[in-house]
């Protein structure tokens, strides 16, 4: 036996060490082989640039949102705002709509552009005058149809035409235009016909997209004050498809360029297109920004901590493995690369060099006891390797509880924090023993590879002289932070949560965000919402929809109704195709019947009736025409594109556009025409209210309950992983105490400072809980190590003084892993870097002033057995 131990080196752990230090230049290779191939895998991965992939995706407002995002026109166009500068006083219409029409010209033999729309189509007239008013006694309710059956009974037409005569005969300079009406409508039933279907063609919505409205540009999409136009652009392909969304762009972007030449109108860009270009370029910058932030921090760190110039490339080599080969895994699995998994690498970088520092600790600490690297690796292999692999586990158990969290973007940053870790775990026993083996040859003690600059021996000494002081100080921290939640939390109405939740859907999207400011920007200058509260309508059956989207519409198209809602109308489906006939039909008249009526009626009352042969052939049409089919409403393709899905000829999916008259101004007007708008549906099967609004509220509200879960779910595997690990109580509360205490501070900071958690920054609890837990399960492994081999309370604080430099580093680069989250543009993940830091950095400090005089104080009962000899010097 050497001074450096007995050699007890049984187990598959040290037998693997054993095998790649026995050959290190092979085992080298292989893991460079593999990590190349991995890295080839690696750049297969395309951002992820779907609004959906930061919200809740187990909600059925994100489920609707997934269904239609890419196969509405609506969802999918790109939206160019010009507007006058502000130095120009006067409205100018006709330069908006100059400018306009050469976007239109530069565009026209442009493949990649589908359509270009700045007027409101003139196809709602044709679509009213050609389709809806001929057939539209099917467009009619029963009660309605019974009306239209009362006007055509002789009597009433009789009635109709006396009224007729007394009109014309009234003096005024109006007769002329008066007699082309009454031709045109003698009955009046266009009138009627119109009026009956006003309120399932959308009121002042079908206006808003469909009619020319009396603007100061006419029948242009100019703005009430004549100083903004609004042009649509429609791409050949969707905007999920990020190849076309990057060659689209540009060219758009190169056009406006080229027609505003002179720069006298300011463009903005918003829409699908421009918030997925934008949000596909800041993904990878963010992913470059993060870990380039993260690897020069830890250099910074490691170059001021150790002496040795190599421990920083020892140390972060195997990491560097570990992390590439779970991105080469993750493109098999998924290939997306969301805004948060961009920086899982930032944040994978931190965490995994924990297990490689304490590996090169206690490697190093056998070295200078004389043992060379092969036998150093085994050693050490058996000595820490479960208690490196338990507090892996923890961690991984971290990740694990985010599985739970509903939303896609985060369970993939767990899969993929999960194989970084477990692959760190792997590379600190293959590939830095395989390293130290083959470079780490004729060092000698004091060129040490993990010798530091630093000595926290005397803090740990000086801890451990009174522990009693120390311990009752840090319970005193402790529960000072918990007056400060408890205090938060109770309030003037009671209990409530002491951490609030962010309803700013815009903290999930990286910041500055051109688009998205622009979209506020419309809604300032046109004095409406941006953007309508889409409702997806579904059915078995093409008829199943129109009915859900019928009974959608009457709903909220009632006046009182919409005025309460705040809406200016509703238009969808059931405004182009009438809905199935009910099974008890009100039968149409007799067509000859009707006919012989009227030219009596009117022939009764002083009438040509030559003059209403048009008329007759309406009359013909209301009373005989069959339903419209789908592709006759299909022709009218601008309109039928607005609510109707692409590439089906018969529906069974379908948008109704609910139309808001003013924008949302505060937060809890949201909340209030979403919840009136859902009581109102309440009850129609098929139809979800989504949108971007509309699930970002839903994701709040299911914050609460999820939190408890994921916070359930973290500790409540730990706490089982740590019984079986330890199998004792007390060792088991000891281990647990740093991550409460990480936890207790990272919420009552939250209270204190009014931090907010988001559906990102929300999975910072259950990784605190998995992370922060090491620190205990190291030192309390360490402690029972010490109490079974009978040591002495001097020899434990040796062995706790060199663990606390191993525990210091690992708690540093974790928290310089999430501090480098800092780099990112989105903020809510900024917050996540900031809320875990706060957490893990709690959870150290509670481990020296806590736990370690804890366990210093609980060792004083245990006999010295025999003396041994001094453990080397903390380094």
């Amino acid at each position: 036996m050497n001074a450096a131990g007995p050699d007890v080196t049984g187990g598959v752990l040290p037998w693997w060490v054993g095998r790649v230090t026995a050959r290190p230049g092979v085992t080298l290779l292989v893991v460079l082989v593999l990590c190349g191939a991995a890295l080839l895998a690696a750049l297969r991965i395309e951002p992820a640039t779907g609004v959906a992939d930061m919200l809740a995706d187990d909600q059925p407002s994100s489920v609707a949102l997934a269904k239609i995002v890419g196969r509405y026109a609506l969802v999918d166009d790109l939206v160019v705002l010009a507007r006058l500068p502000e130095d120009v006083e006067e409205a100018d219409p006709a330069r908006l709509i100059a400018f306009a029409e050469r976007l239109q010209a530069e565009l026209a033999d442009e493949p990649m552009v589908a359509d270009l729309r700045y007027r409101p189509t003139a196809q709602a007239s044709a679509f009213v005058e050609e389709l809806l008013v001929p057939r539209g006694w099917h467009y009619l309710d029963a009660g309605q149809q019974t009306a239209v059956v009362e006007r055509l009974e002789p009597q009433a037409m009789r009635a109709q035409f006396r009224q007729n005569a007394a009109m014309l005969a009234a003096p005024g300079a109006a007769a002329g235009q008066l007699a082309k009406r009454l031709v045109r409508d003698p009955l009046r039933l266009r009138e009627f016909l119109a009026g009956a279907g006003a309120g399932l063609r959308g009121g002042d919505t079908a206006k808003r997209f469909l009619d020319a409205d009396q603007t100061p540009g006419g029948a242009a999409m100019v703005s009430p004050d004549g100083r903004a136009i609004l042009v649509r652009v429609a791409g050949a392909e969707s905007a999920n498809d990020l190849d076309f969304t990057k060659a689209f762009m540009p060219a758009v972007r190169d056009a406006v360029g080229r027609v505003n030449a002179d720069n006298v109108l300011r463009v903005d860009f918003t829409g699908a297109y421009a918030i997925a270009e934008l949000s596909a370029s800041r993904t990878r910058s963010d992913m470059i920004r993060a870990c380039t932030g993260s690897v020069l921090l830890l250099v910074a760190v490691f170059l001021v901590v150790y002496r040795h110039p190599l421990a920083f490339w020892l140390l972060k080599l195997p990491v560097y493995a570990a992390i590439v080969g779970a991105f080469g895994v993750y493109a098999l699995l998924s290939g997306r690369l969301t805004p948060v998994t961009a920086v899982a690498g930032a944040v994978l970088a931190g965490l995994g060099i924990d297990y490689a520092v304490h590996v090169l600790s206690h490697h190093e600490t056998q070295r200078r006891a004389g043992a060379d690297d092969r036998a150093a690796a085994r050693r050490t292999a058996a000595a820490v390797g479960p208690a490196v692999g338990a507090a892996c586990v923890t961690s991984l158990i971290g990740f694990a509880a985010v599985l739970a969290s509903g939303v896609q973007s985060l369970r993939e940053f767990a899969v993929l924090g999960m194989l970084g870790l477990g692959l760190a775990w792997l590379a600190a026993f293959t590939v830095l023993p395989a390293l130290l083996a083959k470079f780490g040859r004729g060092r000698r003690g004091e060129r040490s590879l993990s010798a530091a600059r630093f000595d926290l021996g005397p803090v740990v000494r000086r801890i451990a002289a009174t522990p009693g002081a120390w311990l009752g100080g840090g319970v005193c921290v402790m529960t000072l932070l918990g007056v400060v939640v408890v205090s938060t939390a109770r309030g003037g109405e009671g209990w409530s949560a002491p951490v609030g939740f962010d309803d700013d859907l815009y903290a999930l999207h990286p910041q500055p965000h051109p688009p998205l400011e622009t979209q506020d920007t419309l809604a300032e200058v046109f004095g409406a919402a941006p953007n309508s509260l889409p409702i997806l309508v579904e059915g078995g059956t093409p008829d199943d929809m129109l009915r859900a989207a019928a009974a959608t519409q009457r709903r909220l198209n009632l006046d009182d109704t919409t005025q309460s809602l705040g809406l200016a109308g509703v238009f969808g489906p059931a405004s182009l195709m009438p809905p199935p006939p009910p099974e008890v039909v009100v039968p149409r008249p007799e067509v000859g019947r009707v006919l012989e009526d009227f030219r009596a009626a009117a022939k009764a009352e002083g009438f040509a009736v030559a003059a209403f042969d048009e008329y007759e052939t309406f009359l013909r049409a209301l009373l005989t025409a069959e339903r419209p089919t789908w592709a006759e409403v299909r022709a009218f393709d601008e309109l039928a594109g607005l609510v109707l899905p692409r590439g089906e000829a018969e529906p069974t999916q379908g948008l109704v556009l609910a139309t808001l008259a003013r924008p949302w101004t505060t937060t809890p007007q949201r909340n209030d025409t979403l919840d009136a708008v859902r009581t109102e549906l309440a009850g129609v099967q098929g139809a979800t209210l989504t949108g971007i609004s509309v699930v970002g509220y839903d994701t709040q509200r299911a914050i609460g309950g999820r939190l408890s879960r994921l916070l359930l779910i973290a500790g409540g595997l730990v706490l089982v992983w740590l019984a079986v690990f330890f199998r004792r109580p007390s060792d088991l509360l000891l281990a647990l105490l740093p991550a409460g205490a990480g936890l207790l501070a990272l919420v009552a900071g939250a209270a204190a400072f009014g931090w907010s958690l988001n559906a990102i920054n929300l999975i910072a609890l259950p990784l605190v809980v998995g992370i922060g837990v090491d620190d205990g399960v190291m030192l309390t492994a360490l402690a029972r190590h010490a109490r079974r081999r009978g040591l002495d309370r001097t020899t434990l604080t040796g062995h706790l003084a060199a663990s606390a430099h191993a525990v210091t580093m690992t708690s540093v680069t974790t928290g310089l892993a999430f501090g480098s989250l800092a780099f990112t543009s989105v903020p809510a993940i900024r917050t996540l870097g900031g809320f875990t830091a706060v957490g893990v950095g709690a959870a150290w400090l509670a481990s020296l002033i806590v736990l370690l005089p804890a366990l210093v104080i609980r060792h004083r009962g245990v006999a010295s057995g025999v003396p041994t000899r001094a453990e080397p010097r903390a380094v």
